[in-house]
């Protein structure tokens, strides 16, 4: 798992007034980075360093494109991201639940 204070510095955020928010992302990738596993990473002794990565790439995705339009869109979408991660966690992906 991913902690508040590494996140804010991941996505360097500085201040508490959007602890809320990223705490909240940050279950939301451990979610998406769960189904894509096929599995809970309770289930991981040590979290390896691409699902670690993986985690802070996809909060930092789901942080940033928070208020981004289809009109307005220049970053990464999620859609690009999850492919991204997939690919990252393709080694430790379960071949079924």
């Amino acid at each position: 798992m991913i902690s508040l204070q590494e996140t804010k510095e991941f996505l360097r955020v500085d201040g508490d007034d959007e602890d809320a928010l990223i705490s909240s992302l940050i279950i939301t990738a451990k979610v998406l980075v769960e189904d894509v596993l096929r599995r809970p990473l309770a289930d991981f002794a040590v979290i390896p360093e691409p699902i670690h990565q993986a985690m802070l790439i996809v909060t930092a995705t789901l942080y940033e494109e928070r208020q981004v339009t289809a009109e307005s869109k220049s970053g990464v979408s999620i859609k690009d991201t999850l492919d991204l991660v997939r690919r990252m966690l393709f080694a430790y992906r379960k071949s079924r639940f």
